[in-house]
Parts: structure tokens; C-alpha cells; sequence
């Protein structure tokens, strides 16, 4: 591989990532407000800081996949449940 496509490559899994970290933002905040909390009370729950759930909800971070489980049982949902609306949302 040339060092344009492997820059090309490198370019595309990164497009996928910042896809992947918005959709699960986006499905975070949808599930948060569904449950009328705050980033603030949802952080409480989680032992999280408020600007770490407002950077996951802006796609601005990835979360752990103990993180994902955290934030899911601060909803009372499992955690496949959050991981399905993320995938539905990219489909």
C-alpha cells in the first residue's frame, strides 16, 4: 500500500469513528432526556463527571465499554438496548 492510500484508509476508519461516537451521543441524550435527568444527575449516578457526559453526548469522546454499562444502568436499561439505538442510527 502507498502512503496516500494507507493516509486514505487511516482517513475513512476515523470518518467511521466520529459516525460511531455521534450516533452514540446522540442515542445517550435521547435516552437521558427520556428519563427527564440531567447531565448532572446522570453524572451523580455514574460517579462521572458532568462535562465527561456532556463531551459523550457531543461525540467528542468514546466511552469505555465499562462506561457503557454504567450510563445504561443510570437509565435502567441494559446496555444492548443503548448499543442497538447507536447501531439502528448508522444504518
Amino acid at each position: 500500500m502507498t502512503a496516500i492510500n494507507l493516509k486514505v484508509a487511516h482517513s475513512m476508519r476515523m470518518n467511521k469513528l466520529v459516525l460511531l461516537d455521534s450516533a452514540f451521543g446522540k442515542a445517550l441524550k435521547k435516552r437521558r432526556q427520556f428519563r427527564n435527568l440531567t447531565q448532572e444527575t446522570i453524572s451523580l449516578e455514574c460517579g462521572l463527571s458532568r462535562s465527561y457526559i456532556s463531551e459523550l453526548e457531543l461525540g467528542k469522546k468514546d466511552p469505555s465499554l465499562f462506561t457503557i454499562f454504567k450510563l445504561a444502568q443510570a437509565l435502567k436499561i441494559k446496555p444492548s438496548v443503548l448499543l442497538d439505538e447507536v447501531e439502528h442510527s448508522l444504518e
